[in-house]
Protein backbone atom coordinates (compact mmCIF):
# COMPACT_ATOMS: atom_id res chain seq x y z
CA UNK A 1 0.00 0.00 0.00
CA UNK A 2 1.24 3.24 -1.13
CA UNK A 3 2.53 6.11 1.73
CA UNK A 4 0.38 8.45 -0.64
CA UNK A 5 -2.56 6.53 0.24
CA UNK A 6 -2.38 6.49 3.65
CA UNK A 7 -1.15 9.73 4.21
CA UNK A 8 -4.53 10.88 1.99
CA UNK A 9 -6.62 8.58 4.61
CA UNK A 10 -5.10 10.18 7.79
CA UNK A 11 -5.80 13.38 6.32
CA UNK A 12 -9.80 12.79 5.27
CA UNK A 13 -9.32 11.84 9.07
CA UNK A 14 -8.40 15.17 9.58
CA UNK A 15 -10.75 17.02 7.60
CA UNK A 16 -13.50 15.11 8.44
CA UNK A 17 -12.52 16.08 12.79
CA UNK A 18 -12.21 19.63 11.24
CA UNK A 19 -15.42 19.50 9.87
CA UNK A 20 -17.39 18.55 13.25
CA UNK A 21 -15.06 21.43 15.06
CA UNK A 22 -16.72 23.58 12.32
CA UNK A 23 -20.33 22.45 13.72
CA UNK A 24 -18.76 22.90 17.40
CA UNK A 25 -17.67 26.44 16.72
CA UNK A 26 -20.74 27.68 15.25
CA UNK A 27 -23.23 26.00 17.38
CA UNK A 28 -21.16 27.59 20.00
CA UNK A 29 -21.38 31.20 18.95
CA UNK A 30 -25.10 30.52 18.06
CA UNK A 31 -25.91 29.14 21.63
CA UNK A 32 -23.97 31.75 23.39
CA UNK A 33 -26.27 34.44 21.91
CA UNK A 34 -29.15 32.62 22.27
CA UNK A 35 -29.01 31.66 25.85
CA UNK A 36 -28.14 35.46 26.74
CA UNK A 37 -30.48 37.14 29.18
CA UNK A 38 -32.81 39.30 28.03
CA UNK A 39 -30.99 42.93 28.47
CA UNK A 40 -28.62 45.00 26.93
CA UNK A 41 -25.53 44.32 29.26
CA UNK A 42 -25.54 40.29 28.76
CA UNK A 43 -26.67 40.41 25.06
CA UNK A 44 -23.52 42.67 24.59
CA UNK A 45 -21.62 40.46 26.86
CA UNK A 46 -22.90 37.61 24.94
CA UNK A 47 -22.27 38.72 21.00
CA UNK A 48 -18.46 39.73 22.36
CA UNK A 49 -18.33 36.01 23.94
CA UNK A 50 -19.82 34.42 20.87
CA UNK A 51 -17.22 36.75 18.76
CA UNK A 52 -14.68 34.06 20.04
CA UNK A 53 -16.21 30.41 18.34
CA UNK A 54 -16.95 32.63 15.84
CA UNK A 55 -13.29 33.90 14.96
CA UNK A 56 -12.44 29.93 15.88
CA UNK A 57 -15.21 29.26 12.86
CA UNK A 58 -13.34 31.62 10.79
CA UNK A 59 -9.79 30.28 11.52
CA UNK A 60 -10.65 26.81 11.30
CA UNK A 61 -12.13 26.93 7.89
CA UNK A 62 -9.08 28.56 6.36
CA UNK A 63 -7.15 25.63 7.48
CA UNK A 64 -9.42 23.42 6.37
CA UNK A 65 -8.43 25.37 2.93
CA UNK A 66 -5.14 23.69 3.12
CA UNK A 67 -6.18 20.60 4.21
CA UNK A 68 -8.00 20.42 1.23
CA UNK A 69 -5.50 21.55 -0.75
CA UNK A 70 -2.87 18.65 0.68
CA UNK A 71 -5.38 15.79 -0.17
CA UNK A 72 -5.26 17.16 -4.00
CA UNK A 73 -1.53 16.86 -3.32
CA UNK A 74 -2.10 13.29 -1.90
CA UNK A 75 -4.74 12.28 -4.42
CA UNK A 76 -2.39 12.71 -7.00
CA UNK A 77 0.60 11.23 -5.25
CA UNK A 78 -1.63 8.13 -4.73
CA UNK A 79 -2.06 7.59 -8.00
CA UNK A 80 -6.14 7.20 -7.67
CA UNK A 81 -8.14 7.31 -10.54
CA UNK A 82 -9.45 10.54 -11.76
CA UNK A 83 -12.66 10.24 -10.22
CA UNK A 84 -10.90 10.46 -7.43
CA UNK A 85 -8.73 12.93 -8.03
CA UNK A 86 -11.91 14.90 -9.71
CA UNK A 87 -13.88 14.85 -6.45
CA UNK A 88 -11.02 15.94 -4.35
CA UNK A 89 -10.90 19.51 -6.77
CA UNK A 90 -14.71 19.60 -6.58
CA UNK A 91 -14.27 19.38 -2.16
CA UNK A 92 -12.14 22.75 -2.78
CA UNK A 93 -14.41 24.61 -5.04
CA UNK A 94 -16.89 23.94 -2.57
CA UNK A 95 -14.92 25.49 -0.24
CA UNK A 96 -14.34 28.45 -2.31
CA UNK A 97 -18.11 28.80 -2.69
CA UNK A 98 -17.95 28.34 0.80
CA UNK A 99 -16.48 31.21 1.16
CA UNK A 100 -18.34 33.28 -1.14
CA UNK A 101 -21.57 32.55 0.79
CA UNK A 102 -20.32 33.68 3.62
CA UNK A 103 -19.80 36.86 3.04
CA UNK A 104 -22.35 37.80 0.69
CA UNK A 105 -24.37 40.48 3.10
CA UNK A 106 -27.51 39.03 1.33
CA UNK A 107 -28.91 36.79 4.25
CA UNK A 108 -31.02 34.66 2.18
CA UNK A 109 -28.49 33.05 -0.16
CA UNK A 110 -25.85 33.52 2.73
CA UNK A 111 -28.71 30.87 4.13
CA UNK A 112 -26.74 28.62 1.52
CA UNK A 113 -23.30 28.46 3.58
CA UNK A 114 -24.80 25.69 5.67
CA UNK A 115 -26.62 23.44 2.92
CA UNK A 116 -23.12 23.73 1.40
CA UNK A 117 -21.57 22.73 4.41
CA UNK A 118 -23.54 19.31 4.74
CA UNK A 119 -22.49 18.95 0.95
CA UNK A 120 -18.98 19.46 2.10
CA UNK A 121 -19.02 16.83 4.92
CA UNK A 122 -20.85 14.82 2.27
CA UNK A 123 -18.48 14.38 -0.01
CA UNK A 124 -15.68 14.59 2.50
CA UNK A 125 -16.94 11.51 4.07
CA UNK A 126 -17.28 9.63 0.64
CA UNK A 127 -13.78 10.33 -0.08
CA UNK A 128 -12.28 9.46 3.00
CA UNK A 129 -14.71 6.12 3.36
CA UNK A 130 -14.57 5.13 -0.15
CA UNK A 131 -10.40 5.34 -0.03
CA UNK A 132 -9.48 4.01 3.22
CA UNK A 133 -5.86 2.43 2.75
CA UNK A 134 -6.24 0.90 6.73
CA UNK A 135 -8.62 -1.88 6.06
CA UNK A 136 -7.47 -5.29 6.39
CA UNK A 137 -6.28 -7.13 3.22
CA UNK A 138 -8.83 -9.57 1.87
CA UNK A 139 -7.44 -13.02 2.27
CA UNK A 140 -6.18 -15.20 -0.85
CA UNK A 141 -7.19 -18.53 -1.33
CA UNK A 142 -4.35 -21.37 -0.82
CA UNK A 143 -3.88 -22.12 -4.54
CA UNK A 144 -5.50 -25.76 -5.46
CA UNK A 145 -2.58 -28.70 -6.22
Amino acid sequence: MSIFRKAYSVVGAILMLQFLAQLYFIAAAIFTIVNANDNAKDVYAAFKNADNFAGLHAINGDIIGLTILVMVGLSFGSRYPWRTTILTGVLFVLLVIQSVLAHTGIPALSGLHGINALVMIGLGGFLTGRNWAFRPEPATPAPAR
